[in-house]
């Protein structure tokens, strides 16, 4: 041969050798992806499901609390229940392993924690109410700060009749999520869609580092295998890895897996070359004449790789913690790893003579498993099982509850069925245990609410003859003065009368006249403190309510210092006129009787608007009240007033006012020893 012909030659086999490189590379690299591919979507598979019960067994605490009638209770006013309610809370937090409880009313205040080191983030806070108000029922809901763990809540809302009171708020430690069996090449990425990372399996690539530093968009590589199956390479450091994605949908969450692969594409690109070399080297042999030998050498090569992969594959199954049989088309164990052997207390001569049905539940023929197992040769096409519960049996004859799973796979032109068996002895003790605590906390609460039940009634009958009492009182005491007078007057006058003394009688009936309308006045308060509840606010003027207001009270107000302040923003409210214009009366008729006496007397009102409240403020520098008297300042009968100025009603005829306005009002001590009370109406634009 030619030295042209040996150069030719030699270019036609490198190039070959060149062109079998990247082929086999190629197919490696798909093949192995493939394989990758579809243990990473079982494996993702695997996690959801285990990511699932891990929180479903957290959605039922909220309602706990939402319907426990101490709790409810409190959000009425009953504010001497808050400890027990603490403890409470702390109990529950401690029995379901949690982070903290919380109530908050349904603007968002807290107004019990199970800890007092416990507190609520107020983003979080605000996101929590905004979603309750919106969905009116029990939402999760999860948030991510940098540098932070994210954190998980559950949130309920507790109703008082149609409207929602208070909020149940339960924080989840999420780092249960992290904690499953991944690998500590694994990675498991939380986040939600088309937004930010907050959870991450990887203490080297956390959720802020994939925030900060990773743009999936740009950085993933899209790859698509033979079979036009599609995934992305996430290229990590030095260190190369699979994603993919799934959208769980009721928890609007986005779970990616990650599998590294740089091991896989070394193992690829050693492959490749190894072809590339022993073609080479076969090459070499054809020039030299060695093929024989050449093929024997593989063939040994060949030979020993198998029986060291034989040796891992049976190494690897030995060490899983799960029970493995490999059982034939007629229900025959063919092979068995330790683990089975320990669960069912198998001696390696006892594994030939033992069918697989009788490893199971005997005592119970109408088992799946069991008739299954006996009749794998009649339902060859449907023994596909997984994760059922069943019992097992030792050879001892004792039982044992076990997950069983059945898959069908063929080897060697036979079918084989691949068992899987996995005690949970443990975890259904713990069902039980965790059963009877439920039952027991249960009772306890059932006996609880059953006692406040009836203390709650003789209160109320207790309340009702103390308001009745009062009631009769301050009348009496009201109306027995003017009584007496007119009795006097009416006497008086006909002696008067008898001795024709005209002008003395005409003044003893203009003071009847006056004790008259004093009378009328009382009676007129009873009735405004009996009105009729209004059915639906309309729009008012706040401004034209005020100015007739105080037009009305000018004379009163001569020798007062009136400072009014009303925002640009200010002028429409939901409410209606009459109560209205009778509840400013009422507050700045108020302060001036405060101020009687007073030097300087002054009265400032301000009205501002915040978000879609207004909110009117009336203040005075007069005498102000006793502090233990500010929780009972609204109700009816309560007043610092002499016998003959007042029955106690003003401030009570306003808080039912503004209760039917659908607005609030709060009285509070102010720095200049006066009083000031704040008053709060949803808003409205252009009447409307």
């Amino acid at each position: 041969m030619s030295r042209g012909h040996r150069y030719w030659l030699l270019i036609l086999v490198i190039s070959a050798i060149s062109a079998i490189q990247i082929a086999s590379r190629e197919i490696a690299t798909q093949w192995s992806l493939s394989a990758i591919q579809s243990q990473t979507e079982q494996r993702l598979l695997d996690y959801i499901g285990d990511a699932r019960r891990s929180l479903q067994r957290f959605y039922h605490l909220p309602y706990l609390v939402t319907n426990d009638s101490q709790s409810l209770d409190y959000l009425k006013g009953n504010l001497t229940l808050q400890r027990d309610i603490e403890e409470q809370l702390a109990k529950l937090d401690k029995a379901a392993n949690t982070l903290g409880w919380s109530i908050l009313s349904s603007s968002g205040d807290v107004l019990v924690s199970s800890s007092k080191q416990y507190q609520l983030p107020p983003t979080d806070i605000e996101s929590i109410v905004k979603q309750i108000h919106k969905q009116r029922e029990g939402v999760a809901v999860v948030t991510k700060n940098k540098g932070t763990f994210a954190e998980y809540f559950l949130a309920a809302p507790m109703y008082l009749g149609l409207d929602i009171a208070g909020i149940v708020v339960v924080q989840i430690d999420l780092s249960l999520l992290t904690e499953q069996w991944l690998t500590s090449e694994e990675i498991i990425l939380a986040e939600k869609p088309n937004s930010h990372v907050f959870l991450s399996s990887s203490k080297t690539y956390t959720a802020d580092w994939f925030n900060d530093a990773f743009d999936k968009q740009q950085m993933s590589e899209p790859t698509t295998l033979f079979d036009d199956t599609r995934f992305s390479i996430w290229p990590l450091g030095k260190t190369r890895y699979l994603a993919q994605s799934v959208l769980l949908d009721d928890l609007q969450w986005e779970l990616t897996y990650l599998t590294p692969i740089s091991t896989m594409e070394n193992n690829v690109a050693w492959l490749s070359w190894s072809i590339a070399a022993a073609c080479v080297v076969v090459c070499l042999l054809l020039i030299i004449r060695y093929q024989k030998h050449q093929k024997a050498l593989s063939q040994v090569r060949i030979q020993k790789l198998l029986i060291e992969s034989e040796k891992r594959l049976n190494a690897m199954i030995n060490k899983t913690h799960v029970g493995i049989l490999l059982v034939n088309k007629d229900g025959l164990i063919t092979d068995i790893n330790s683990m089975a052997k320990r669960y069912f207390n198998l001696a390696d001569s006892m594994i030939g003579s033992v069918d697989a049905w009788q490893l199971f539940d005997t005592g119970n023929p109408n088992s799946t498993t069991l008739r299954l197992l006996k009749n794998l040769s009649q339902h060859r096409e449907v023994a596909e099982l997984s994760s059922v519960e069943t019992f097992a049996r030792r050879s001892d004859g004792s039982h044992f509850p076990v997950l069983f799973s059945i898959s069908q796979f063929r080897w060697d032109a036979h079918s084989y069925y691949l068992c899987t068996i996995m005690d949970i002895s443990k975890r259904k003790k713990a069902e039980i245990a965790l059963e009877s605590a439920n039952r027991l906390l249960q009772q306890r609460v059932e006996e609880r609410s059953q006692a406040l039940e009836e203390a709650q009634k003789e209160l109320i009958e207790t309340s009702k003859l103390a308001a009745l009492g009062r009631m009769s009182s301050a009348i009496t005491h009201e109306l027995n003065q003017p009584l007496t007078g007119l009795r006097t007057l009416l006497s008086s006058n006909q002696l008067l009368i008898e001795r024709g003394e005209t002008k003395l009688a005409q003044a003893n009936l203009e003071l009847v006249n006056t004790l008259i309308d004093r009378m009328a006045n009382m009676t007129s308060q009873l009735k405004s403190f009996a009105f009729q509840k209004l059915e639906k606010p309309e729009p008012v003027s706040l401004t034209l309510a005020l100015e007739e207001v105080l037009r009305l009270e000018q004379d009163a107000l001569k020798s007062i210092d009136v400072r009014v302040r009303v925002a640009q923003d200010v002028n429409w409210v939901l409410g209606e006129e009459v109560r209205l214009r009778q509840v400013l009366g009422n507050l700045i008729r108020n302060a001036i009787d405060a101020l009687k006496g007073r030097a300087n007397p002054t009265i400032s009102i301000n009205a501002k608007r915040i978000g879609d409240k207004v909110t009117l403020d009336v203040s005075d520098n007069g005498c102000g009240i006793d502090p233990d008297q500010l929780d009972s300042i609204f109700e009816p009968f309560q007043t610092n007033k002499k016998i003959g100025e007042g029955l106690g009603l003003g401030l009570a005829i306003t808080a039912n006012n503004v209760r039917d306005m659908r607005g609030t009002i709060h009285a509070s001590l102010n720095t200049e020893s006066g009083m000031t009370f704040t008053l709060t109406l949803d808003s409205c634009t252009n009447g409307r």
